[in-house]
């Protein structure tokens, strides 16, 4: 501006930043016209070789009869598409690692200790049953007595062998309610035993979320580390050049240090939980081998009514203590029926060979007895089963309010770590497009070092948070699913637990490491987020293409193409337009 003085300093910029301008400028050109010859060679080449193989067939065709004819001649042959089905490298590793998983699981659910211990309850309640049952069946009896008897002729000896058949005919219902007490006993057993291997699958579940939760946030430690390091080796070279000072670099440092202390601390509950995951398991599984798990999406409750009526009716608590009612209702029946007497068929037998005191001969009768007792030991059995039966009646109910609590609970816990996980989500890609930018401010020279370590501190701090919201959200899912019975079904089809890890929710983005496109290696920059929405087929076609090839992936590959910009300087464009 005419009027305005200038100092040398501000000439200096001036002069400094048109050469600056001019060299980028330069780098770019001389860069697009190397990329311009790679692009032009093969080109040349296939043009030389049409070239060839024009002059051959000219040379050898015969003249031409009509215009018509040789456009028909020349003509190409319509080009067919066609999708050609490739095993990518990952495919072979992320599936074996799947069908090793899934195994594992399928195993754990009939094999795991605790099934066992519940299974064998089970089948000792079986073996009561048909105790029970035995009791209307006759029963045999063999002895044999000998002694001494004195008789009017003297004394003699005598050895007798008796045999006795006997089969109950009214015992007051004693028999029956036996029979619906040990059937009870065994029905809660089945109930304790599908409770217990929906618990062991849950905990095999959580122990594998729990693992991916602990490797993504080391993972993000890391990342975080090395980006830091970026830095402060981009702030050394400017302090040695002394454009800044050194406090920024060594906050650097310690930011870094702190960093890998976090790392080393997440490494630690990664192993512990690499340890619980191979308690259930029974392998250990080497770092991204394991699938990602995503609850389906019609296992969970429409709504919260749905949710508590479900987790009622399909609950194998409720139904145990539904199933111990019975059995009290049936010992106080037995009591009961004690007061009553019994009838039963006699036939006996019993051999003397000597004749000292039984003659030889078969017994055939009808027993009543009546078991009168003190007349109190009745009445306090009676009067105990009485207070079983009220005792159970009232856990029932403390049973079913744990239940609902616990259903209500988990949908809760649901609808709000569903929010959660979404404005994490947010909150990730603000801070990190915070980050980028105040990193590239940095670049430009309009930023300083404290501000991008403070971005890139809090982008680290929301990833953590991030992944604990996710993998706390896929946890309350399989506990709401558990509840409702759609984890673990009475009856399941084949193949059941496969719904789990079909890719149908991914990791929403920021779930993973932090982004470096700028000061990453070419062909190393982080692709697009991924979408937070589930892939729907577009017609019937593409639905029955993508279910036959499930097992197989298809192979993308980017072409490469000349921009206007060259990716050895990633700022040009930026500082342009600065």
């Amino acid at each position: 501006m005419p009027g305005r003085p200038t100092s040398p300093s501000m000439g200096w910029h001036a002069r400094c930043h048109a050469r600056l301008r001019q060299l980028l400028a330069a780098a770019c050109c001389l860069s697009a016209l190397q990329a311009l010859q790679a692009a032009a060679a093969p080109v040349a080449a296939v043009d030389r070789d049409l070239d060839t193989d024009i002059g051959m067939v000219a040379a050898a065709a015969p003249a031409p009869a009509s215009t018509s004819a040789n456009t028909a001649a020349a003509a190409p042959d319509p080009v067919v598409l066609r999708l050609a089905q490739h095993l990518t490298p990952g495919t072979l590793a992320s599936d074996g690692g799947q069908r090793r998983l899934l195994d594992a699981l399928y195993a754990l659910i009939d094999e795991y200790p605790d099934v066992r211990k519940a299974r064998a309850a089970l089948e000792s309640a079986g073996h009561d049953v048909n105790t029970a049952r035995g009791a209307r069946w006759p029963t045999f009896k063999v002895g044999t007595n000998t002694g001494d008897a004195k008789l009017r002729r003297g004394r003699e000896s005598y050895t007798a062998v008796n045999a006795e058949v006997r089969m109950a005919l009214l015992d007051g219902g004693a028999i029956g309610a036996g029979i619906r007490s040990a059937e009870s006993q065994e029905a809660a057993q089945g109930s304790v035993l599908y409770g217990t291997r929906q618990n062991v699958l849950l905990e095999a579940l959580t122990a594998l979320l729990e693992l991916h939760r602990f490797e993504d946030k080391a993972r993000v430690a890391a990342e975080s580390a090395r980006i830091i390091g970026q830095l402060a080796r981009i702030e050394e070279r400017r302090a040695e050049l002394g454009a800044v000072g050194r406090n920024d670099l060594r906050q650097a440092a310690s930011r870094q240090a702190g960093a890998l202390a976090q790392q080393h601390a997440l490494e630690s509950q990664r192993m512990d939980a690499q340890a619980r995951f191979t308690r259930y398991f029974g392998f250990t599984p080497q770092p991204g081998w394991l699938p990602q798990l995503n609850v389906p999406v019609q296992w969970m409750p429409a709504n919260e009514d749905s949710a508590l009526q479900a987790s009622e009716t399909v609950s194998p608590e409720l139904q145990e203590m539904e199933q111990q009612i019975e059995k009290a209702r049936a010992e106080v029946d037995r009591s009961k029926s004690q007061r009553f007497p019994t009838l039963a068929a006699v036939v006996a037998h019993t051999r003397d060979p000597s004749g000292v005191l039984y003659a030889e001969g078969t017994r055939y009768g009808v027993e009543l007895s009546w078991n009168f007792g003190n007349g109190f030991e009745l009445r306090d059995r009676i009067l105990k089963a009485i207070n079983e039966l009220q005792a159970q009646e009232a856990q029932q109910e403390t049973v079913r309010r744990q239940v609902r609590e616990t259903a209500s609970a988990a949908w809760g816990r649901t609808q709000s770590g569903r929010q959660r996980e979404s404005q994490l989500a947010d909150a990730v890609r603000e801070a990190r497009a915070a980050f980028e930018g105040r990193r590239r401010l940095l670049e430009v020279g309009r930023g300083s070092l404290a501000q991008v370590l403070d971005a890139q501190l809090d982008m680290q701090r929301l990833l953590l948070d991030e992944a604990d919201a996710i993998y706390d959200q896929r946890i309350n899912e399989l506990r709401l699913a558990r509840t409702t019975g759609r984890l673990l079904p009475q009856d399941p089809p084949d193949q059941w637990l496969n719904a789990l890890f079909t890719p149908q929710k991914p990791i929403p983005a920021g779930g993973g490491a932090p982004g470096t496109a700028p000061m990453d290696e070419p062909g190393n920059a982080p692709g697009p987020a991924p979408s937070r929405s589930r892939p729907e087929p577009q017609d019937a076609a593409v639905a029955t293409l993508s279910a036959s090839a499930m097992p197989q992936r298809i192979q993308l590959r980017l072409e490469q193409q000349l921009r206007p910009v060259s990716d050895a300087f990633p700022t040009t464009a930026l500082r342009q337009q600065w």
